[in-house]
């Protein structure tokens, strides 16, 4: 048997349901971003619902922090991806910023995922979603994380570092920078810290 985990955005029940129906998770994380009178309801409906065979967890998140929400989805994915696991990531409900973070997030994780799924609008079916990816590279990735923590450093202290060549590592600042990971002065962008994650 299956031991699947759904990271769901949620509000309310109805765009949850065919996920959780489909896949038939052992366990339920809820992601939200309000705490509204309407939301507490969903969840205790969720609870009573599933809660005698679902291990439910409730998980908040501030409301429009791209960077927090993804974070914490990397976070969820590296605490509950196991041998033998399943990881379904659904974004059918909340808000469209926490949908978008919960996507940076398994992007960020391509390979410990299973699935990404949403629903239709006419008839609330599941749909997959592919499964994107920063697609960075070692190198690559070493150097956001050297420009993240630059202090003053110049290119060329960077390029030492890491024991490359300037015109190396100018070529990948220059792919940094056409992926809108990097700005024009090669400091990083929101979407070079998602990258990151």
């Amino acid at each position: 048997m299956d031991n699947v985990t759904l990271i769901a955005t949620f509000y309310n029940t109805k765009p949850f349901l065919p996920a959780a129906l489909k896949f038939s998770p052992k366990r339920v994380v809820l992601m939200i971003d309000d705490t509204g009178k309407e939301v507490k309801e969903n969840i205790k409906a969720v609870r009573k619902t599933f809660g005698e065979v679902v291990q439910i967890e409730v998980v908040n998140v501030a409301k429009d922090d791209v960077y927090a929400a993804a974070r914490t989805t990397v976070d969820l994915i590296d605490r509950y991806k196991s041998p033998g696991s399943r990881i379904i990531i659904s974004v059918a409900g909340g808000s469209r910023s926490m949908a978008s973070a919960v996507l940076f997030g398994a992007y960020a994780r391509p390979d410990r995922i299973n699935r990404i799924v949403t629903n239709a609008v006419k008839d609330n079916e599941v749909i997959n979603l592919p499964k994107l990816s920063y697609n960075i590279g070692s190198t690559k990735r070493e150097l956001l994380a050297k420009l993240e923590n630059r202090r003053g450093k110049t290119i060329l202290q960077i390029a030492n570092e890491m024991r490359r060549t300037r015109g190396m590592i100018y070529q990948h600042l220059k792919e940094l920078k056409d992926n809108g990971y990097l700005d024009d002065d090669y400091n990083m962008t929101d979407a070079g810290k998602l990258a990151l994650l």
